[in-house]
């Protein structure tokens, strides 16, 4: 066991910080991981603190609370498998220190069980969160008294469905992993569409649940009986109320395939390992003209490549401007639809702010800069060595960045502003607003990126979801649109209805103008201090 927990140290060390590195930097680090921690877990606190409690309030009158249970249950599962599925290959397969790992005197499956918990810990942080407002919503306000013993039965269910998160995580990722290693040429092409059907199947089922949920008063009963293709979750639920029964084969059902799972792929560790990190030589290779490019182009297509060759990199990055699109898309198709709606609520529904705040929302997650610097990784030294600029790297970056976000923007509003038959200068304004983000976004994401580096991180995946520079890039900016929305209601009741946008898109184009001042005059001195 001693074997086992130290390289679960090393593990879970790794996914928190790094693995080397002293003193203030070493302080930085772990206050990366640790901040992603704490960012899960009140991610998973809002969602079930928001729900929960609503939620119990509609359904303990006819005795079915254990629904909110299962709900919040999927909503661990669901979100588990987001945070971790496409991890997998990094954590488990794609380590730096793979050969160094399989070179020690300890069995193949110990290091899967290793790694494995690692994946589990990170589950348990987010799925806790998530249980516990649902069990306190059903202790207080349930329908009977269920007695402190409910909590003693929430911890044990908040330890286990982990393990069952886990799992799951594991036996997707490893066929993601493994599909696309089928692909000899266009394998990042190949994993990017095995994601995308992911993603329609999780949305699917999330808008199923959407209209389950709406008829929850009514439907109780109905809706808990067709929910049999979800029995562990049930088990779960009537468990941590009071069936002992029920929880001790909820427990069984978590515990075992995670054994089973460890054991077998241990057995195939070190094949899988060669697997997926070989590289098909071309047979057809033809020797053709080379030509040069200028440093922004260069700089340029090697970031695309970056982002478009690294498909965890593309769709954690990437997921908002596809959502943001998406949306466009459905407004238009919709449009007919809208335009009834809005006429059935008289004008009064504030459509303008509405649509900003989702919007930024969209681009707020697109955080494409932040990552790029810690993503070089140790060859950092190559590019500050290449005859390029600090300020010229930089920007390149941060223009990578506003390359794909300026044309998304700018096909969106154009999309909205029709659909919804807002005003030209409604669109204008919505528009520059929006592009000022962009900009102030960019420049603060290849910031943070400065100021929180993860140079040695064991995988990209460790960079890319799980860094500190990341988190702040998502969220701080969220704080900025929410500044902006307060002058625009504080500029709408002083000034006028035309005010409020106008003044919203002034104070983001200053924190863009500062963002890029910034970034400009003290960027390369982070750069060079790296």
């Amino acid at each position: 066991m001693k074997k086992f927990f130290a390289l679960l140290k090393v593990s879970v060390k790794a996914m928190l910080l790094t693995s080397s590195g002293v003193g203030a930097g070493r302080r930085r680090r772990a206050a990366s991981g640790v901040g992603a921690v704490l960012l899960i877990a009140f991610l998973g606190l809002y969602l079930s603190g928001m729900y929960s409690f609503m939620l119990v309030d509609v359904l303990a009158p006819v005795g079915m609370e254990s629904l909110v249970l299962v709900f919040m249950g999927l909503v661990a599962l669901l979100g588990g498998l987001l945070f971790t599925v496409f991890a997998v290959r990094g954590v488990l397969f794609g380590g730096k220190d793979n050969d160094l790992m399989l070179s020690l005197p300890v069995p193949a499956s110990m290091l899967v069980a290793s790694r494995m918990a690692a994946i589990y810990v990170e589950n348990l942080v987010f799925s806790f969160f998530v249980l516990l407002p649902a069990g306190a919503a059903c202790f207080f306000l349930g329908s009977q008294d269920y007695g402190l013993g409910l909590w003693l039965r929430l911890l044990l269910a908040a330890l286990a469905l982990p393990l069952l998160d886990t799992v799951l995580s594991v036996v997707l990722g490893a066929a993601v992993a493994f599909l696309s290693a089928k692909v000899s040429r266009g394998k990042a092409l190949g994993q990017n569409l095995v994601m995308a059907v992911f993603f329609v199947a999780v949305f699917w089922f999330s808008f199923q649940l959407n209209g389950m949920i709406g008829e929850l008063a009514a439907q109780a009963g109905e809706i808990k009986a067709a929910m049999g293709w979800a029995a562990p979750l049930l088990w779960m639920a009537d468990g941590v109320l009071g069936n002992w029964g029920l929880l001790l084969a909820f427990l069984a059902c978590c515990v075992v395939p995670f054994v089973l799972v460890a054991l077998v792929l241990g057995r195939v560790y070190r094949r899988a390992v060669t697997a997926f990190q070989s590289k098909a030589a071309r047979s057809d290779y033809k020797l053709s003209a080379q030509s040069a490019a200028g440093q922004r182009n260069a700089l340029l297509r090697k970031e695309a490549k970056r982002f478009f060759g690294t498909p965890i990199y593309f769709w954690n990055a990437g997921i908002g401007l596809i959502l943001l699109l998406a949306m466009a898309v459905a407004a238009v198709v919709k449009r007919d639809a809208l335009l009834d709606l809005l006429a059935q609520m008289g004008g009064v529904f504030p459509v303008l702010p509405l649509v900003a705040g989702i919007m930024g929302f969209c681009l707020s997650m697109s955080v494409i800069c932040a990552p790029s610097i810690s993503l070089e990784g140790r060859c950092l030294w190559i590019l500050r060595e290449a005859p390029v600029g600090e300020s010229v790297l930089l920007w390149g970056k941060a223009g990578f960045q506003m390359l794909l976000t300026v044309p998304c923007t700018l096909a969106a509003v154009a999309c909205l502003t029709w659909a919804l038959a807002l005003p030209v200068w409604q669109g204008v304004v919505l528009l520059a607003g929006l592009l000022a983000f962009d900009v102030g976004h960019a420049c603060f994401g290849m910031l943070m990126g400065l100021a929180f580096p993860k140079l040695d991180a064991a995988n990209d995946t460790l960079v890319i979801k799980q860094s500190m520079a990341v988190m702040l890039a998502m969220f701080l900016p969220m704080l900025g649109l929410a500044l902006s929305g307060g002058v625009w209601w504080l500029a709408d009741m002083a000034a006028g209805e035309a005010a409020g946008p106008v003044a919203a898109a002034g104070t983001l184009v200053l924190m863009a103008a500062a963002c890029a001042g910034i970034l400009s005059k003290r960027g390369p001195r982070m750069l060079r201090a790296l």
